[in-house]
């Protein structure tokens, strides 16, 4: 019984997670439209968790790609990042590796899409990582709130 309600409430707040990335080039991605979804590892966290980084809301995708793949999700971040007032971006070998775009607000507050790939040690796949945020925080503060001494990058996986 518990599990179907889980199910049911997971299933209420899908259109609602949904219209948070709406008009993203790169929502293909998220949906499993470039990517099967059974490839993809997905995290989805709101509330009380995100206080502290004034972010309301944290969507993560985590895949293995390949070279098609990779050029598809790498366009459409480009085309996210067109939109974009404020951006960093790296280009290696003619592909997108690294992102971090401060998209126009929405009704919800700043949002915020980054990007990072990283090809695999025998050269088969390329890891690609996809998070979206929203909430009243900026690129900058978002920086700042990674300790220096922290595991986890910006630029690398």
């Amino acid at each position: 019984m518990k599990r179907i309600l889980i199910i049911t409430t997971l299933l209420l707040l899908l259109p609602v997670w949904a219209r948070s990335q709406d008009g993203l080039h790169s929502q293909a991605v998220f949906d499993g439209k470039v990517v099967p979804k059974d490839r993809i590892v997905e995290t989805l966290v709101k509330g009380e968790y995100l206080k502290d980084y004034n972010i309301t809301l944290f969507h993560s995708i985590r895949m293995d790609v390949d070279e098609a793949e990779l050029q598809r999700i790498s366009g459409l971040v480009q085309e996210d990042a067109r939109d974009a007032v404020s951006k960093e971006m790296e280009i290696s070998h003619g592909l997108l590796s690294f992102a971090l775009l401060a998209l126009p607000p929405g009704p919800d507050g700043n949002r915020l899409l980054g990007f990072q790939s990283k090809p695999s040690d025998d050269g088969t796949s390329t890891s690609v990582i996809i998070v979206y945020l929203e909430g009243e925080t900026t690129l900058t503060d978002l920086k700042k709130s990674i300790p220096t001494n922290s595991k986890l990058t910006l630029k690398r996986l």
